[in-house]
């Protein structure tokens, strides 16, 4: 009896056309083709998620938002005197260029399966040239605020910077939700949104 749609999503994971592969067969270095063959995943399949049937960029993402916030918060905070919070917050903006970091590889990998010329990969374009400032925009930050991280109060020219940084990766991030939710893009090669198939302009190459 054929696999119903969610139970053939649980067994079988996106790999390139013409080397499907059940999803008991997989490991984290290699798998097994339909065919019996034993196939390492490519840098890029693993950067992916692939190898442990997941996707990555997503997971990412949330990591510069989130300190660039709590920077923001902490350096506000210590113009009311919060002790340590001046220190705080350059340890946060740390971790949000650590974040960018990862968040910019896994989306450049994403971005080089789509189609060149697509409508899909002009938007993915975008977004990434303005997280990219965004990331730009922390490191100055840190650069900027490491020396005196351990005044008593955060300079006002790091709260203008938190407050740039955050709103740029907030309106990248944007960018990015609307490739998913309003243009239905998904990562794995072959999704499609539900009850929806994507125009050929907008599709990922396959």
């Amino acid at each position: 009896m054929p696999l119903r749609r969610w139970e053939a999503g649980v067994r079988e994971y996106a790999v390139p056309v013409g080397q499907r592969v059940r999803g008991d067969d997989m490991g984290l270095l290699r798998y097994r083709t339909a065919d019996g063959r034993l196939r390492f995943w490519t840098l890029k399949e693993i950067i992916q998620g692939k190898s442990i049937q997941r996707v990555t960029h997503p997971v990412f993402v949330v990591f510069p938002i989130a300190f660039a916030s709590g920077a923001l918060l902490l350096d506000v905070l210590s113009r009311f005197a919060l002790p340590g919070a001046p220190l705080a917050a350059s340890y946060a903006m740390l971790g949000a260029v650590g974040g960018a970091f990862f968040s910019i590889i896994t989306g450049f990998v994403d971005r080089s399966v789509m189609r060149p010329g697509s409508k899909i990969r002009s938007v993915a374009t975008r977004h990434m040239i303005i997280q990219l400032t965004a990331t730009a925009i922390f490191i100055v930050d840190l650069a900027v605020r490491w020396a005196d991280r351990k005044m008593a109060k955060a300079d006002p020219l790091w709260l203008v910077l938190d407050a740039i940084g955050l709103l740029t990766v907030l309106l990248g991030g944007d960018v990015g939700a609307s490739m998913v939710f309003r243009m239905g893009y998904r990562v794995r090669d072959s999704d499609r949104p539900v009850g929806q198939t994507l125009a050929p302009d907008q599709v990922s190459s396959e």
